[in-house]
This record gives C-alpha cells, structure tokens and sequence, in this order.
C-alpha cells in the first residue's frame, strides 16, 4: 500500500473519531440536561415536603443515616405542648373564610416560627390547635426540653397582642388568646401508620395530661404539670392551680401556671407594682387594646398576675 493510500486510511478512521467523538458530546450534554431538569424536580418536591414536615422530622427523612427512618416506635420521656386558641369557633361562624384563612395561617406562621426557634417538633395543626413536641427526633437533655417548651409558650403568649392587632384591621373583631398546657413524661415515638401513609408522632398518657392541661387553662393562661414543673423549677415562677382528674390516671394531677422566668430582665422592678414588708401597691393601670404596645401588656400582666399571688 502506497503512502497516499495509507495517509487516505487514516484520514477515514479521523472523521470517524470525529463523528464518534461528536456523538459522545452530544449524548453527555443531553444526559448532562436530563440530570439538571431531574435535579430541579427533586428540589421542588424536597420544598415541598419541607411545608409539610418539622425541621427535625425533614432531616431525618431526606439526610439521616441508613436505617434511622425505619425505626417503627421507641419509648422516651419528652415534653409535650398543646394550644389552641379561645373562642375560636365562634369566630368561624360570623367571618369570611377567606378572611379567616388568611388570618389563622399568620397565627400558625408565626408559631411555626416561635416552636422552630426553639427545637420544637410540630407534631400537627388541627384547626387552630397546635402540638409540638420536645425531645425526639434530636435529644439532648430533659431538663433542656421543659425549658425550651416552656420558653417557646412564653414567646407565643407575648406575641398574641401583634396578632390580636392584625386579626382586627382584617376585620376579626375578637380579642386573640389562647390557651396552653404542658406535660412531661414518658410516651412512645415514631411512624405510626400503613405502608401508604405514615406520620411520626407521639402516643400515650402524658399527651392525654398534656391535652387535658391545656382544656383546664384559662384564656392566656400557660399551664404545666408538676413532672414539668420539678424538672425547671429554679428557672421558672409559677402560681400553683390546684390539681385535675385525667380519665386513665390513677392520680389527680398537681397543676401549676407559668407566669414567668426567671432570668434578669423578670428580676427589673416593675412599674406598676411596689412591695414593701406589709404588703403591696398596684399602681393605676391604663389598658388600651390599640395604643398599648406588648411589653406594657406584658407588665401589666406580670403584675396582677403577682399581686393575685401575694393576696393567695
């Protein structure tokens, strides 16, 4: 074979590289743009799951390790927190759906919020109730959890004035409170369901006391068990409440409500309430549910609610 015959071969198996070469381009950047548009899917079913599940509860789904999300049930002792919100049925009878709507999904944001802040797992909305959960999936510490819930409740009471003021220029003539009870105590945790739908949620006495604490409160009251209260005791004041019956506990139930922390800022002098060795002075209270802003509400409350206290 000739050199021109030779150099004329090697041209032919050039331009079939060159082709071959093209194809391999051509084929990865369509496999390239199938990955891209599958990575965008799978993101946007991601975000959406993360509206729908708890911090917690999202990381142990989509980043745990193998294994972790098959565990059916565990015992452990968590604290556990349910609120709702005063009369709210009766708000639901003379509003607007879509006025109302637009209302109690502001309050549930902002909760969410609050409950996320503080390591709380949203275990569910029903309505206007809420239940969060401390201590599972992630755990650190009993004593921990019972502060966390309870500082979490404290935030969410103090932020209803806000609320109550956005509720009213939407048209919601209805003063925002809610109520809420805590409970501590060993319950079982994990997915509960078939194998078409699962929830990871909590079962057992201490929700029905948890629950039942927060049907007992009054309006803005924050009630919490004695198992509760033991555990954050140098942390918190408290006003003792008396004791309830829960159908399936042997024992009455010591309650007790939560008036404040007690951290620097409860120990500042308040404003409108003086003590002495013989007793107290309440000062003249001046309460309007436009002009006065939340930490004057918060005051105020923290001084009836001491002054009623120190006259127990």
């Amino acid at each position: 074979m000739d050199n021109e015959a030779m150099l004329e071969e090697e041209r032919a198996k050039y331009a079939e590289l060159e082709v071959l070469y093209q194809n391999i381009i051509d084929h990865s950047t369509e496999i390239e743009n199938e990955l891209l548009e599958n990575n965008k899917t799978i993101q946007m079913y991601l975000d959406r799951m993360r509206r729908y599940l708890s911090p917690q509860l999202y990381e142990m789904v989509t980043g745990g390790a193998e294994g972790e999300t098959s565990i059916s049930h565990q015992r452990r002792k968590l604290t556990i927190f349910f609120s709702d919100i005063v009369g709210f049925t009766t708000i639901t009878d003379s509003i607007e759906p879509e006025i109302l709507s637009d209302c109690l999904n502001k309050y549930l944001d902002v909760m969410s919020s609050i409950a996320i802040k503080y390591g709380g797992t949203i275990d569910k909305f029903i309505g206007d109730a809420i239940m969060i959960f401390f201590g599972a999936p992630s755990f650190e510490n009993d004593k921990t959890h019972a502060l966390n819930c309870v500082k979490m409740a404290i935030e969410m009471r103090d932020s209803l004035p806000a609320l109550d003021e956005y509720w009213r220029k939407s048209g919601i003539n209805h003063n925002l409170t809610c109520r809420i009870g805590i409970n501590t105590g060993y319950v079982t945790v994990g997915n509960f369901g078939t194998n078409e739908r699962m929830d990871y949620t909590i079962i057992g006495g201490p929700v029905n006391v948890a629950s039942r604490l927060e049907h007992a409160s009054d309006a803005g009251e924050i009630l919490i068990s004695n198992a509760t209260k033991s555990l954050i005791d140098e942390f918190i004041d408290t006003i003792p409440k008396g004791e309830i019956v829960v159908k399936g506990v042997h024992t009455p139930i010591e309650t007790f409500q939560v008036i404040s922390l007690k951290n620097d800022q409860e120990k500042k002098e308040n404003p409108f309430l003086k003590f002495d060795n013989e007793g107290f002075l309440l000062k003249p209270l001046h309460f309007d549910k436009l002009s006065t802003n939340p930490e004057e509400r918060r005051l105020m409350q923290n001084a009836l609610e001491k002054a009623l206290a120190a006259l127990r």
